[in-house]
């Protein structure tokens, strides 16, 4: 018999700009059934459109379901490819735009895990905060194959060059990952974009995790820890896994909170 048991996020969110970057290209969404972080890739045409369009998109329909299954999650993040792949046809000052993306969507008593790219997510539980993604970049894989240390890999300078993204490609949606993921009560997710992971140190981050009681109070502090280290956008969101429905309004940030986007011009 199907559990009937049904779960829900406490959650909070932060996104801003970073020291040094004129423009945000992170995106987010918060509410009690997901969380979704996307990174517009550096370097490419209107990253801030790239993460804002998928995470508006997915959001949307995946609240339109009431309880996808890992086939559904996946039907719906390669239609969001398909909303770049159309934008950048239709549009083509954006084309070449590409984003990171990782989620977590809450079905019931079941979660499902999200990820292409280098954004991350982090599960807090009995004291342990554990990464719960592998990145898909080069540096990545060349510690896969040993042949980079951590510590090497973290000053590399193809440390933010990524192997796969969501680029409106057909052959993207082979490299997301969709997994299910047992959920407990007391678990902590935390979602962040490299803006965070990458400048603010993890021990950092563990001791903020577990100190800091409220999702929204957890945001606002590791962002504030993290923006006079960071060369980046930086980006988090939080959910608590409770049984209790919360009073918590969604909240989209980042670029993903614009409801319009200034037309790119071509050439």
């Amino acid at each position: 018999m199907p559990s009937t048991r049904v779960y829900h996020l406490w959650a909070g969110a932060r996104s801003d700009v970073g020291p040094r970057r004129s423009d945000n290209q992170d995106s987010g969404y918060a509410d009690d059934r997901m969380l979704l972080v996307a990174d517009g890739v550096g370097g490419a045409p209107a990253g801030h459109l790239a993460s804002a369009l998928t995470v508006r998109s997915l959001a949307a329909a995946l609240e339109a379901l009431d309880r996808p299954d890992a086939a559904q999650v996946r039907d719906e993040v390669i239609r969001t490819n398909a909303v770049l792949a159309r934008t950048a046809r239709e549009n083509p000052g954006v084309r070449g735009m590409a984003t990171t993306l990782t989620g977590l969507v809450i079905a019931g008593d079941i979660g499902y895990l999200i990820h292409v790219g280098d954004s991350r997510a982090y599960r807090y539980r009995d004291g342990v905060l554990e990464q719960m993604t592998v990145d898909q970049s080069w540096v990545q894989m060349l510690m896969d194959e040993g042949m980079l240390t951590p510590e090497e890999a973290a000053i590399h300078p193809m440390r933010n060059t990524l192997i796969h993204s969501l680029s409106g490609a057909l052959r993207d949606p082979e490299a997301v990952r969709v997994t299910p993921i047992e959920l407990q009560l007391g678990d902590r997710w935390l979602l962040a974009s490299d803006g965070l992971t990458s400048y603010l140190p993890l021990e950092i981050i563990a001791s903020q995790v577990s100190s800091i009681a409220d999702t929204q109070d957890l945001a606002e502090v590791l962002v504030d820890l993290c923006w006079p280290r960071s060369l980046d956008n930086i980006s988090v969101v939080i959910g608590d896994i409770t049984d209790l429905l919360p009073e918590r309004p969604a909240q989209f940030i980042g670029a993903a909170q614009r409801r319009s986007f200034p037309q790119p011009q071509a050439g």
